[in-house]
Parts: C-alpha cells; sequence; structure tokens
C-alpha cells in the first residue's frame, strides 16, 4: 500500500476495522445461536458443528491463495468484493429453508470472509511504523475482541427478540456499511490488472494446498465415526501427507510460489505460528462447548447466555492494546507467556463446571480466559509480522488466520469426539436438541461429565502453547529519532 500521513491512517484504520468486526461477529453470533438452529431443525452436536466447520473449511482453503492474490492485484480490490459476497450470502443463511441450504451460505459467507481475513492485518501493520508494530496488532486484536464481544450480544439479544434468522439480516446491513467505508477510506493500491494477476497465479499449488487441507480436516472430523484405527481414517491420513509433501517439492521449485517458505527459517515466524495454532486448538472447546452448556444444559435463554460471554469478549478487546503496548518495550516472550498460563488455569476452571455452578463463577472463568489469549495474541502477531518482513506482509496476514481457522476446526472436532464419544459410552446419544430427553438429568450430567474431559484435554494443550511461546525472542525495533 502507499505511504500514509499520520493524519488520514486513523480512517484506514476505522474502513479496516469495521470488516473485521462483522467477520468476526458472524463467527460468535453463529455460536451463540447454533443450540437454536440446532433444535429447529432438528440435529445432534456431532451434525451441529458442521455450521462452524463448513465455514472455517472454506476459509481455510482460501486463505493464502486470497493472501497472494490481494499482494498481486491489490488488497482494496480482495478487501471489497470479500464484503459484497459475504453480505449477499448472509441474506441466503437467513432465508435458508433447512440445513443443506444454511451450510451452503455459511460456506458463501466464508468465501467472503476470507477476502477481509487474509487482507486484515497487513492492512492495518502496514500503516504503522515498525516500531509500533505491536500496537498495531493490539489494535487489530481488539477490534477482534470487540467482534467477539459483539457477536455474543448482538447474537443473544436479536436471537431472544426476534429469531436466529434475523442475526443473520443484521449482518448483511453492516457489510455493506463496511463495503462503503473500504470504498471511500482504504487507499487504492491496485498493482495490475485483475486478469493478468489471476492468470499468473500458483493454480496447481493452491489445488494442491487445498486438497491437502479438505482431506485432512474431513479425516480428523471423521474419525468418530469410523475410528482411528479404521481403513478410512488411516487411507485420509496417508493420503494428507502425500498431498503435502507433492505441494511442498512443487513450492519449492517454483519462482513465484503461493507458498513462502523462506519465512518458515526463522525461528519467531515457525515457532511463533505454531504456537498460535496450538493456543486456538486449545481455546476454541469453550467456543464450541459453553453455549450448549449454557443454553441446552444450564437453561439460560440465548440472549442471557451470550451476556454471559460478553466478559470474555470484553477483555479481549480492552487488553489486546495494552498487550501490545507492552511488547513494544519488553519483546513478546513474557506477555505472550503470562496469557497461556492465565488460559490454561481457565481452562482447567471449566472442569468443574455442575448444574449448580453460579453466574459469578461462569464470569470469573471467561474474565481469565479472554485475558490470557488478548495477552498471548498481540505480541504473538507481531514477533510472526515481524520476522515475516514487510515485503511478505500478506502471506504473514493470510497465515496467521488460517493458523487461527485451523486451530479452530481442530479445536472444535476435537471436543465433538471427546464428548460424543464418552455420552454414548454412558449410554446417552449426543444429541441436546429435544426439550423432552432435557428432563432427564442423566443426560446433562453426562454432557457436563464429558465436556469436563474435553476441557481438560485443552488444558495440557494450552500449556504446549505456553512452552512454545518461551522459544519466541524479542524483535523489537527503535523508533526513528
Amino acid at each position: 500500500m502507499q505511504s500514509l500521513k499520520f493524519t488520514s491512517h486513523w480512517w484506514v484504520f476505522l474502513a479496516a476495522a469495521l470488516g473485521t468486526f462483522i467477520v468476526v461477529i458472524d463467527q460468535s453470533a453463529t455460536s451463540i445461536v447454533t443450540p437454536k438452529i440446532a433444535f429447529q431443525f432438528g440435529i445432534d452436536i456431532p451434525a451441529s458443528q458442521w455450521i462452524t466447520i463448513v465455514y472455517i473449511l472454506t476459509v481455510s482453503v482460501l486463505m493464502i491463495p486470497a493472501g497472494a492474490i490481494a499482494d498481486q492485484i491489490g488488497r482494496k480490490r480482495v478487501w471489497s468484493i470479500g464484503l459484497i459476497i459475504f453480505a449477499l450470502s448472509s441474506v441466503l443463511t437467513a432465508f435458508s429453508p433447512n440445513y443443506v441450504v444454511l451450510l451452503i451460505g455459511k460456506i458463501l459467507m466464508g468465501l467472503g470472509a476470507v477476502g477481509v481475513q487474509s487482507t486484515g492485518m497487513a492492512i492495518v501493520v502496514n500503516i504503522f511504523p515498525d516500531h509500533q508494530r505491536s500496537t498495531a496488532t493490539g489494535l487489530h486484536m481488539g477490534v477482534v475482541g470487540f467482534g467477539s464481544l459483539g457477536g455474543q450480544v448482538v447474537g443473544g439479544v436479536i436471537e431472544s427478540v426476534f429469531n436466529w434468522r434475523a442475526v443473520f439480516i443484521f449482518m448483511f446491513l453492516f457489510s455493506i456499511l463496511a463495503t462503503i467505508s473500504a470504498l471511500i477510506f482504504l487507499v487504492k493500491d491496485s498493482k495490475g490488472s485483475i486478469v493478468k494477476g489471476l492468470t499468473s497465479f500458483d493454480w496447481v499449488g493452491t489445488f494442491l494446498f487445498g486438497a491437502f487441507l479438505v482431506v485432512m480436516i474431513l479425516t480428523v472430523n471423521f474419525t468418530n465415526s469410523f475410528g482411528w484405527a479404521s481403513f478410512e481414517i488411516i487411507m485420509g491420513i496417508l493420503f494428507s501427507i502425500v498431498l503435502l509433501i507433492v505441494f511442498l517439492i512443487l513450492e519449492n521449485k517454483l519462482s513465484n510460489p503461493m507458498f513462502s517458505l523462506n519465512v518458515f527459517r526463522a525461528r519467531n515466524y515457525s515457532l511463533g505460528s505454531l504456537a498460535r495454532l496450538t493456543c486456538f486448538i486449545a481455546s476454541s472447546a469453550s467456543f464450541f462447548l459453553l453455549p450448549f452448556y449454557l443454553v441446552s444444559v444450564a437453561g439460560y435463554s440465548t440472549g442471557f447466555a451470550g451476556m454471559l460471554l460478553v466478559p470474555r469478549g470484553f477483555c479481549f478487546m480492552l487488553f489486546g492494546p495494552i498487550s501490545g503496548r507492552i511488547a513494544d518495550f519488553t519483546g513478546p516472550r513474557i506477555p505472550a507467556l503470562f496469557g497461556m498460563l492465565m488460559c490454561s488455569f481457565a481452562l482447567y476452571l471449566y472442569t468443574n463446571l455442575t448444574l449448580d455452578t453460579s453466574v459469578m463463577m461462569i464470569i470469573i472463568i471467561t474474565v481469565l480466559e479472554g485475558t490470557g489469549i488478548s495477552f498471548f495474541l498481540a505480541p504473538n502477531s507481531s514477533a510472526i509480522m515481524g520476522s515475516a518482513g514487510r515485503e511478505n506482509y500478506g502471506f504473514a496476514s493470510a497465515f496467521m488466520n488460517l493458523t487461527r481457522n485451523l486451530g479452530h476446526i481442530f479445536g472444535i472436532a476435537l471436543p465433538a469426539i471427546i464428548v460424543s464419544s464418552m455420552m454414548l459410552s454412558l449410554g446417552y446419544d449426543p444429541d441436546l436438541s429435544d426439550s423432552k430427553k432435557l428432563e432427564d438429568l442423566g443426560l446433562k450430567f453426562a454432557y457436563i461429565d464429558s465436556m469436563s474431559r474435553a476441557f481438560l484435554v485443552s488444558t495440557f494443550i494450552m500449556l504446549s502453547a505456553a512452552a512454545m511461546s518461551i522459544g519466541v525472542t524479542a524483535s523489537r525495533v527503535k523508533a526513528n529519532k
């Protein structure tokens, strides 16, 4: 992008914030209304996870290609087109007559969201000087936190007043506002014609990488149906490994590859990305399991459940910029490690949830979780972007979002497998969509016990992310005097 004057870069940040905000709202709002969607269409817990998975799968497959294309044809173009697609597909999702159409709508929303997610961090970081990079990533994380906060409130309140369909109508209207702001305030950065950029793109690498992600993710999600030792799962694992190897060999030979392998030679980039992936795998358990616990098991309304999750998003919004400022002075290691340890403690506290757990205790745990994640993400993002260099900001931004989305996919699939398997072993189907069945306390206790086991596994995964964060060193840049 072009260099911006100080007086204008806040308008660019505002436009980027609006687009990021609505895309994040979609994920958190969809999560809080998923139990209601499951109830209307009569689907069980394993089936309901596909509402999130098809969306994230679409984003994950297209994330790196979108970032690379944005570097060729301009980030503003990719961002604006993505928002338009996101807005139109929100309407389809809102008026979906059955579960299949809803999933198609979520796939198309993912297609639009990838244009925003793949370029958001690059747009924001690029308008700040290097010595304020952690501050920039902290501000971006604050917007993400505000979106998470807003999604839970918007999703819960709108569903309680109207229904879950109205949530997606709101997303359509806000997306139109975000699109207009992008067209007005984002700097024109077109680097060539769209046709030339698309024809010279590494489509073979895109296909191989997409096929690898699809096979790998589907294999993981079907382990609950076939079993880890089944022929289908073993073949899926082997086939995904073959696709990855062929992809890496191809990318290493191309002069203009989709995947910038050189950046992984930097320890901060590779280790920071792995820690980020592990963090999202662990933290996604609460993203998926808590709405079912609050709405279906504890019996709270969707609106009240959304309000209970507000403190988590508020802390994410509040402490993201603060942790970024701290990292500008101390480096990423101290705030990131502090955040991971706090988040690990919060996940462990989730294992003690019962039918009698007080509202105050739930709020305290979510505050710890939101604070911990916010203290980790800003310095982690800064370390990754700093080690990639400005010339690779587009790829680095897309890859960071890819790790987040892959973390969500595995982080949702893993607890879903644990909960489903354990509930079946206890003699109950993993189905909380039938209000009559929920009158059986045994079903509720089975879910709580299974949920506790899943959160315990997530606690140990988060501790491993904390250990990785120790190896991410300072890469601060002094301000010009």
